[in-house]
């Protein structure tokens, strides 16, 4: 009867062992390419009343078009925008070679880097203007969060690479 409680045991131990492989994961590093978009998103309203703070003093990152200017002929209406990477939130193995194709949609210069977890640059920075295309590329050596960011539009146009 113990032979089979230690036999079953060495079955449950070896399969978790296999599971886990020879990293956290349970995966192995490879290349990883994510398309990621640099967007505005932008509301317009003359139903609800102005905000009393002004957006822009709340962030970088906002846009704000107050009653009278933005629509002339209709003092009541105003405007917010907000700057966004899209998508802000993705996923690594440890050692993946990553590649990032960033597209800018709206903007006119985004100044953007990447910082790796321990807080040095795992990308150092570039601009990427509307309508082109920039390519970064790193491998995520250290696990953690890695954060590319935005300088001109921080803190709200920041996206995370979890790196497991």
């Amino acid at each position: 009867m113990q032979r089979k409680h230690i036999f079953v045991l060495t079955v449950i131990v070896g399969l978790v062992l296999a599971a886990c492989g020879g990293s956290s994961s349970g995966a192995e590093p490879g290349d990883v390419t994510f398309d990621v978009e640099l967007i505005e998103i932008k509301g317009a309203t003359d139903g609800i009343a102005a905000p009393d703070v002004d957006p822009t003093s709340l962030s970088a990152g906002y846009r704000y078009t107050p009653p009278g200017e933005y629509d002339a002929d209709n003092l009541d209406k105003w405007q917010v925008s907000t700057y966004l990477f899209s998508p802000a939130a993705m996923s690594v193995i440890e050692g993946d070679d990553v590649t990032l194709r960033l597209f800018g949609v709206n903007g006119d210069a985004h100044e953007v880097w990447v910082e790796a977890p321990d807080g040095t640059l795992a990308v150092p920075a570039v601009t990427i203007n509307r309508g082109r295309e920039v390519v970064l590329t790193f491998t995520a050596e250290q696990a953690g969060h890695y954060r590319l960011k935005c300088g001109n539009h921080a803190p709200t146009m920041e996206g995370d690479i979890l790196s497991i």
